[in-house]
């Protein structure tokens, strides 16, 4: 589902990607893990196509990620990641956060999203902070909304073991 190979990215003198290779399957969980600096947002960007790498191959699927190039909104529509600071609006609640991409990227109609965006904070046990801003959540219920907000956008994969990511016991 995702081919990296030799993927290389600095940002000037400072070579942060030094020739990534790695596959991820479809419904396959890969975490990665290293240091502060060591490239591990630089790669999910990478992969999303909000950043350029210098060298090397990424593909989705078979199409290969260029941030310049048209197919990348399609692309984009099939990976998404948590951001590490969540990057959630501040002047919308929850609910909006989390439906904000489906209606405005995807075209999918508002009552069909605010019911899937609803659904995906009570998976996340936030059901009854639908109408709450980010500033009124704690750091765990905004990385909850994050990841209800990721998964809004129906990214490819198992969606039972996507949703169950980001379930609390």
């Amino acid at each position: 589902m995702i081919e990296l190979s030799n993927v290389h990215k600095s940002f000037g003198a400072n070579e942060v990607l030094k020739g990534i290779t790695a596959s991820v399957e479809k419904s396959e969980v890969v975490c990665i893990i290293g240091p502060s600096g060591s490239g591990k947002s630089t790669i999910l960007r990478c992969i999303n196509g909000l950043e350029s790498y210098d060298a090397g191959d990424i593909l989705v699927e078979g199409a290969r990620v260029d941030n310049k190039a048209p197919s990348i909104v399609a692309i984009r529509t099939q990976v998404s990641m948590v951001f590490q600071r969540f990057n959630l609006f501040p002047h919308r609640t929850a609910l909006e956060n989390v439906v904000e991409g489906p209606i405005y990227v995807k075209q999918e109609p508002r009552a069909q999203a605010l019911e899937r965006g609803r659904a995906l904070l009570a998976q996340v046990g936030l059901a009854d902070k639908v109408d709450a801003h980010p500033a009124q959540l704690s750091g765990g219920q905004q990385q909850r909304v994050a990841i209800a907000r990721a998964l809004a956008m129906q990214p490819k994969g198992d969606p039972v073991r996507r949703a169950d990511v980001g379930a609390r016991p």
